[in-house]
């Protein structure tokens, strides 16, 4: 008699219960002292190995290979990464390697998701073609690039403009801004996208404010290309600046500029941001998996609330906690404030002081 494969339809995941005991016995026992708090948060750096258990749930309980193969990838894009292995413009590059995804979603069509051990073999093999792909081919993860793409020149004057709202909205890639020596732009700079059609930017005059979008009109990415945003605006006035991209890299040097107001929206990557000095400001910054790291000036009087769910937190030891924010010294008594607004899903949040 031929051997059925076993019914799988009714196992039920026992992930999701195991991360909540283990997430629930870590702060139990440093409630009680018997792990140090920074012992703890050294821990989280260990969170990307939710997706392994995800992958592994997924793989002994529906034969599958294509969700195991994506969660496993991540898992380790996001373990290196962590632990300094692996630069975040090299994960953006690992774009190049998305038809892996194809092979395993094939692989899985072919199977049926019939046997354990076809799967399990079938899910090393295509490990061994991605990372052998990834060290013969490319010369080792930090060496992999993609092709530059076409840049696009971007320029607005400033005009008389007393004040402006500016809003940027690139869907994937790497944004750097910095302050404007041109004393006679808004904005300019280059956007480099595999088509200039995807770049879409308005510019309105509200009274004394200029109002300035500009955003991709394609959401999708060019996979093994770099998707670049390299602008500079002007630090002669006022402004209040948005900011949203899916996935890759921000990075935002507001050191000499005017803001009053920040807005960043980010699903997945990192985000460096330095902010000025001698400015009021009220920054709301959001992210969904990666890593946030925000340079406060020396001196500064700072006011930080964080909303996290698994994530690291790393904050100055001069700063005090009282209820859910933390307080740079002396922020009671200051004039000029920082106020930052910090949720994050999935990830690391680090706060350092300005030199």
């Amino acid at each position: 008699m031929m051997n059925k494969p076993r019914s799988t339809q009714h196992r039920n995941s026992i992930v999701w219960p195991l991360i909540l005991i283990l997430v629930g016995l870590l702060y139990l026992l440093t409630n009680l002292g018997v792990i140090d708090p920074v012992a703890t948060q050294s821990l989280w750096r260990l969170w990307p190995l939710i997706f392994f258990a995800v992958g592994l749930d997924a793989l002994f309980r529906r034969y599958e290979i294509a969700g195991p193969v994506f969660m496993f990838g991540l898992g380790v894009v996001f373990l290196i990464s962590n632990f300094g292995w692996l630069a975040w413009p090299a994960w953006d590059t690992l774009w190049r390697l998305w038809p892996i995804m194809v092979i395993a979603i094939g692989v899985d069509l072919i199977l049926g998701r019939r046997y354990l051990w076809l799967s399990i073999v079938s899910l090393l093999a295509i490990f061994a073609i991605l990372f052998g792909l990834v060290w013969v081919i490319g010369g080792g993860l930090p060496a992999l690039g993609g092709q530059t793409l076409p840049g696009e020149a971007i320029y607005q004057e400033l005009g008389s403009a007393k004040m402006a709202e500016i809003s940027l909205s690139p869907a994937t890639g790497r944004l750097t801004l910095a302050a404007s020596q041109d004393h006679t732009a808004l904005i300019a700079g280059e956007v480099h996208l595999a088509n200039r059609n995807d770049i879409r930017s308005d510019y309105q005059r509200k009274g004394d404010a200029a109002v300035y979008t500009l955003r991709s009109h394609s959401t999708a990415a060019l996979p093994g290309s770099n998707r670049g945003w390299d602008l500079d605006i002007t630090p002669e006035i006022p402004l209040d600046l948005d900011i949203s991209m899916g996935a890759g890299e921000i990075d935002l040097n507001l050191a000499e500029l005017q803001i009053s107001k920040l807005g960043t929206s980010q699903g997945v990557g990192n985000l460096l941001l330095i902010l000025p000095d001698g400015a009021t400001l009220q920054a709301d910054i959001n992210q969904a998996i990666g890593k946030i790291s925000i340079l406060v000036p020396k001196d500064s009087a700072v006011r930080i609330e964080v909303s996290k769910a698994l994530s690291t937190l790393d904050v100055p030891s001069t700063f005090e906690k009282l209820g859910d924010y933390y307080y740079s010294p002396g922020y009671e008594q200051s004039i000029i404030k920082i106020d930052l607004n910090i949720s994050q899903a999935i990830g690391s949040i680090q706060i350092q002081i300005k030199k």
